[in-house]
């Protein structure tokens, strides 16, 4: 059991090779094969149980570690804090793969032998679901991510990233069957599955709509530690402003999250209203980050202000534990000892708000995390015409973190078919086209301007309406297992 347990690890471990920065994508359908291969050979429950544990410490453990450093760089948290919040995070999503394993043994086990098959693709997919909704949700590294660039991409306007992932595990089990029955048919699924995603790539099921905008972004590089000192505020505005002044041809500027340090309330009639007027004066429009506050009720807002000939102002939504507020505010409120973060206690804003547009062209405003949910990106489909997303990835240091959010802003474009203007404060800052294709990009830590010529789009994709009912299905699947679990149980 112990070489197995190590395999189970190392297997997990070669995980993040398939994302982003190294895009090795068929690691993602050979390192879950092995694992399964292994556990045709395990029967006791806690076995199955340990296997599919340590091959999440394995994948998860490599892929997410970055968290430590946010929280112990950036968030000034101790090691021992910052090292038990990451483990923490780890072990948890290490646990949805162990249940996975045991429900789609135990079926496997009890009569449904020839049903496996199809069986663990469909728990997969409510585990994935179900790790993106705990605890408000972390479905960072889901299997799907890594099929960007693979035969199955063209499968995500369809099912989205998390039948993605399903796709994915059918595969792996596929090969496996293969490899132990010498099933020719398998090896003609795997064909006529991979063939399949080639020809869905190709249909549009999108058009363009409106004028396209020129659009500007620009990347201050501004360092953390930087960001929040008073006396620096003039510089960081002064990086944006002198580039935005050589970019008013654009029809919209944006800048990255909160790029303006400070309270709206405290800036109003010294910066942001004049700075509103010079869009105005050369028909252009400035979106920016900031954080909109009201001092009275004691209210802050990660929000994204739009300044010139249009306004509006989007409030975050989905904010993250710890970095934008504290869970369990009365059992965790001590931990605001020991992580330092600045606006770490803001309020989310109201499910419903009214979308900016810039030329009659719709924008499908997020900050940062929120483009890691579908969930918040749909909220605004499909009215959106073009997707704005917004985020200061300095947070996440010279990590593999900013190589694996661009890559899931991109499958969110996959998904709904609509192009993105993704403006970061340290990069890497990207256009993507409505395929999920990076445009153009900027470099990462380095200060830097991308105009590109967007063209926004209209109509919706299948998943955008699968994406309504997949709560109910991946509850479905799981009531199901363990219904079918206990019958046969019975049976036997």
């Amino acid at each position: 059991m112990f070489v197995s347990l190590l395999v189970a690890f190392a297997v997990g471990a070669s995980m993040p090779l398939a994302f982003s920065p190294f895009n090795f994508w068929p690691i993602v359908i050979l390192s879950p094969a092995i694992l399964f291969f292994q556990l045709s050979y395990i029967n006791q429950r806690k076995h199955v149980f340990l296997l599919g544990f340590v091959y999440g410490l394995g994948y998860f453990g490599f892929g997410v570690n970055w968290i430590y450093n946010s929280l112990h760089v950036y968030g000034h948290a101790p090691p021992l804090v910052a090292g038990g919040l990451t483990g923490l995070m780890i072990v948890t999503l290490s646990l949805f793969i162990g249940t996975a394993l045991v429900l789609y043994k135990k079926l496997m086990l009890r009569y449904l032998a020839r049903w496996a098959v199809w069986s663990l693709p469909l728990i997969w997919f409510s585990m994935e679901w179900l790790k993106g909704w705990v605890l408000t949700g972390f479905p960072w590294l889901s299997l799907g991510y890594a099929h960007i660039n693979s035969p199955l991409a063209g499968y995500a306007s369809l099912v989205g990233v998390y039948g993605l992932s399903s796709l994915s595990i059918l595969l792996s089990l596929l090969l496996v069957n293969w490899k132990q029955n010498r099933n020719s048919l398998s090896l003609v699924l795997i064909f006529c599955i991979g063939l399949a995603g080639f020809g869905l790539k190709k249909i549009n099921w999108t058009e363009e709509s409106g004028e396209p905008l020129n659009i500007t972004m620009i990347q201050g590089n501004i360092p953390q530690e930087m960001k929040w000192r008073r006396d620096d505020r003039q510089k960081i505005l002064d990086t944006y402003w002198d580039a935005t002044k050589l970019n008013w041809s654009s029809d919209l500027v944006v800048w990255p999250e909160v790029a303006i340090p400070g309270r709206s309330e405290d800036l109003q009639e010294e910066i942001l209203l004049p700075m509103s007027m010079q869009a105005s004066e050369n028909n252009s429009n400035l979106l920016t980050g900031i954080v909109v506050s009201d001092w009275m009720k004691r209210e802050y807002y990660n929000s994204m202000m739009l300044m010139g000939d249009h306004q509006g102002v989007y409030h975050k939504r989905h904010l993250v534990p710890f970095g934008e507020y504290y869970p369990f505010r009365q059992l965790l409120s001590f931990m605001k000892s020991y992580i330092n973060i600045p606006m770490s206690d803001m309020k989310a804003g109201p499910d419903e708000q009214p979308m900016m547009s810039v030329n009659a062209v719709k924008l499908g405003v997020s900050i940062c995390y929120e483009d890691v949910f579908s969930r918040d990106i749909n909220r605004d489909l499909p009215a959106a015409n073009i997707l704005v997303n917004t985020s200061n990835d300095a947070w996440l240091g010279d990590s593999l973190a900013p190589h694996q959010h661009l890559e899931i802003a991109q499958m969110r474009s996959l998904e709904t078919e609509r192009p993105m203007v993704r403006s970061t404060n340290t990069g890497q800052s990207a256009f993507i086209d409505y395929k999920g294709a990076i445009i153009d990009i900027t470099d990462q830590f380095k200060a830097q301007t991308l105009t590109a010529e967007i063209q926004g789009r209209s109509g919706s994709t299948p998943f955008i309406y699968f994406a309504k009912i997949q709560s109910w299905l991946a509850f479905l699947i799981l009531g199901l297992s363990i219904l079918m679990i206990k019958v046969v149980s019975r049976k036997a």
